[in-house]
This record gives C-alpha cells, structure tokens and sequence, in this order.
C-alpha cells in the first residue's frame, strides 16, 4: 500500500512540469513588412494583413468586394475595396 501510495505522490510531482512548450510565433503575431516596393502599394488593396492586386475579389459575410483602382484624392488615391458593380472587374458571387 506505501508503495502504490509513493507512486501516486511521485507522478503527481511529475505531471506538473511537463507542459506543452509554446509554438513558433505566427505570421499575425509577428507582422512582417510588404513584400511590395512602397511606391507601388497604391496599386494594392490590403485585408487582414495581406496584400491582393487590383481586380481581386473577397467575400465578407454574403458582401462581395472587389479591389479597384483609385478614382482620385477622395480614396487617398490608392486602391481601395469596392463593394459596387464595376465596369473593369466582376464581383465575385458569395454564397
């Protein structure tokens, strides 16, 4: 019986000390600079972090958008997320 019993208390001890060691850190954790020329990013749209070209197309939700060229100052004159029907680019249908 001592001897289930020291059993017992020694993987007890043990137990504790064997926690799972933390991952890598991610690419969100660790934000990394554009892979594009900073004279070129008005010729992208950026989501979350990532960087799509112009005619792109993402879904939020049943919300389609479409990443398009800039029309003048009012958009700071960079690309920007279009959720209207475009005369260039088609939105994508989302389900």
């Amino acid at each position: 019986m001592r001897v289930v019993l020291a059993f017992f208390i020694a993987v007890l001890t043990v137990l504790p000390s064997a926690h799972a060691q933390p991952g890598p850190p991610s690419v969100e954790a660790s934000p990394l600079p554009p892979p594009i020329a900073p004279p070129d990013m008005p010729n992208y749209c950026v989501f979350e972090n990532r960087i799509y070209s112009l005619g792109s197309g993402l879904c939020i939700g049943r919300t389609a958008y479409v990443c398009v060229l800039s029309t003048g100052p009012a958009t700071g004159n960079r690309a920007y997320w279009n959720g209207k029907e475009d005369q260039i680019f088609a939105r994508p249908l989302c389900n």
